[in-house]
This record gives structure tokens, sequence and C-alpha cells, in this order.
């Protein structure tokens, strides 16, 4: 998982987030979630943060081979039993390239949001989703008439958790 963090400007704001919403595909737990660039380690991948370059390039077209890794977050695992079994390691990056996303067939939509938007607490609401089947109340951020919630709102918890890994990543 690629958290891309990027200013456009040398302002005092924290810079911007890559956010993505993936494509629907019947049987995908995730299907049509907002989310972070990402996806499975592959045999041809040396670590983990190189699956998160290539798989952030394959989705969106932001190459992040000269972008540099500012940290990680802890591993993640999904909270509900019926989710593949799965462990994700965000990384986070500092670029400072070309800003215009291609979008894979994997996603829907994909966004650069203000971090300092996202770090406001009140920001963050209790809101139903829909999720398995049933109605779910979830912490989550309201973006583009989509839900940021789940794995993606524990990642940016975490992320906020270390404002050493945003203030180094966009300046």
């Amino acid at each position: 998982m690629a958290v891309v963090l990027s200013r456009v400007t040398h302002d005092a704001s924290d810079g911007d987030l890559l956010l993505v919403r993936r494509a629907t595909y019947p049987g995908d737990p995730w299907s049509g979630h907002i989310a972070l660039p990402g996806g499975r380690h592959e045999p041809g991948d040396a670590t983990l943060e190189d699956t998160a370059r290539r798989e952030t390039l394959e989705e969106t077209g932001i190459d992040l081979r000269a972008a540099r890794c500012v940290g990680s977050l802890p591993e993640i695992v999904p909270n509900f039993i019926r989710r593949p079994a799965l462990v994700i390691r965000p990384f986070v990056f500092a670029y400072h390239g070309d800003r215009r996303v291609m979008l894979s067939p994997e996603l829907a939509e994909a966004w650069w949001h203000p971090v300092e938007s996202l770090r406001r607490a009140e920001a963050w609401e209790t809101l139903d989703v829909h999720a398995g089947g049933a109605a779910r109340a979830v912490r989550g951020y309201r973006l583009h008439g989509h839900v940021i919630w789940g794995i993606t709102e524990r990642i940016l918890a975490e992320l906020f958790a270390r404002p050493e890994l945003i203030a180094r990543a966009p300046g």
C-alpha cells in the first residue's frame, strides 16, 4: 500500500494525498471503496516497498521510482472474518513528479486531496455504510459522494499519529 504525499507549492500546507476509488467487481469485498494505491506482493518484487511503488505505477501511472520513502506504518489486517487473509504494510512516499493520474481498469476515480482537511478531527463523523449486505455505523470522511472508512481510515489514522512523516514528505 502506498501513501503518496505531494506538494505543488512551497507554502505551509501539508500537501496533498493521492486517494483512489476502486472499480466495482462482483465478489470483490473492496469494490467501489475509497482507498490508497496498492496491491499484492508479486515474486518479482524485491521488497514490500517495491510492491507499493509497482502497484502505484500500475494503478495510477504515478511513478514512485524517484520518490523518497519517508517511512512505513504498522501492518494492518482487515477487521472482518469474511475478508481475505492478508496483511497490509503502508509505505509513505514524498512525491514531486507529474500529478496527472492515468486510471487502470482496477480504479474508477482518483483525487489529490489536501492532507490538512483530512487531519481535522471534526471532518470525521459517524456514518452508515453498506457492506456485506448490512448497514454499519463507521468512522468516516465524506469525499465526492463516497465515504473513506475501514482499512483506509485506519491507515490514515496511523499516518496522522505520525506527524513527522507528513512533515518530511511534502517538503
